[in-house]
């Protein structure tokens, strides 16, 4: 299981965040497992064309057997002139050229060693998430900027809403790896983070859906319901601990409830004619007045057993002082 540190998480989610990319990484990583009738690997490398045909038919949502040349050919030129560049720079695939022919294999980067990584890779358009490929997009996209995910590791630390003011001092602290907290960092580093928060990073988490901003009452609170919470990726990604949280939460909630209802069913399903040891037949229901000897005997035979009063009304108190049916005739 790989670790990417914070600079590498911001490059694989700027690689991530432009669907082309991902599907054409996604295209790569499928031919490292080739098929019986494809002897072909990624490791030698898959021809640009190839690789415009399949992210043509991944964007169609059709087979790539039917995606046309011009289609293919309007993200060829994507590919060659911006996608593969950046790709190569960030150093997740390496091309060879031979002429015209251009083939672009994939590297051996931990970027494409890390499980969130392949997780979103194995699901580029996002038909798994819990949410259409445009909410993954923007959340790929808010996710990029480190301070937005230091916001969010922050506000997972506090109950409800924050002050804007109160998180842009827990982020300052933060981002400068400063252990003495908020109180240490200065008032112009907090304002200057407050300023960012409030106008750029706090608006883009939020129209992603990952928090709730009130820009008029400049606070915000961390949007517990958010699809992100629920992607299997998340789980070992650049919010994980977040995700943690959020999941505490809910089963901390739930663990809440529970008693509640279990008390409130087994209350339910107490039977609403059987008394209770310290309630005489009488109390539960009209007595007869007119009945046969054995129901005035059974009559008598509860109140017998009864216990004085201020006596245990235990069964081990109670047995021990019931009259049998001999010492009754007895008497």
């Amino acid at each position: 299981m790989t670790s990417l540190p914070s600079t590498e998480q911001t490059t694989a989610l700027d690689v991530l965040t432009e669907p082309r990319r991902r599907y054409l990484l996604a295209t790569l990583l499928e031919y490292e497992a080739p098929s019986e009738t494809d002897s072909q690997s990624a490791s030698e490398g898959v021809s640009i064309g190839a690789l415009a045909t399949a992210v043509a038919g991944l964007e169609q949502d059709a087979d790539a057997a039917v995606v046309t040349d011009e289609q293919s050919g309007r993200v060829r030129l994507t590919l060659v002139h911006a996608h593969v560049p950046r790709l190569v720079d960030a150093g997740l695939v390496t091309t060879h050229t031979d002429g015209d022919a251009m083939t672009v294999a994939p590297t051996d980067h931990p970027t494409l060693e890390a499980e969130w990584v392949r997780s979103i890779l194995a699901d580029p358009t996002g038909e798994s998430f819990p949410a259409d490929e445009a909410t993954l997009n923007r959340t790929l996209e808010a996710l990029r900027s480190s301070r937005r995910r230091t916001v969010c590791t922050a506000l997972a630390k506090r109950r409800g809403t924050v002050p804007v003011s109160d998180l842009a001092a827990t982020v300052a602290a933060r981002e400068a790896d400063d252990e003495t907290g908020p109180v240490a960092v200065t008032e112009s580093a907090c304002t200057a983070v407050e300023t960012s928060l409030a106008h750029e990073h706090l608006p883009t988490l939020s129209a992603a859906g990952l928090v709730e901003y009130d820009a008029a009452a400049r606070t915000v609170a961390l949007a517990l319901d958010a699809p992100l919470w629920q992607a299997d990726w998340v789980t070992e990604g650049p919010l994980a601990a977040v995700a943690e949280f959020v999941r505490h939460r809910a089963e901390q909630s739930g663990a809440v409830a529970a008693p509640h209802d279990s008390d409130r069913t087994t209350a339910d399903a107490t039977p609403a004619d059987e008394p209770t040891a310290e309630v005489a037949p009488t109390e539960t229901a009209p007595a007869p007045t007119t009945g046969s000897s054995a129901t005035t005997d059974d009559r008598l035979l509860w109140t017998l057993a009864r216990p004085p009063a201020g006596r245990s009304s235990s069964r081990s108190d109670r047995v021990p002082n019931t009259p049998s049916i001999t010492e009754r005739e007895e008497r």
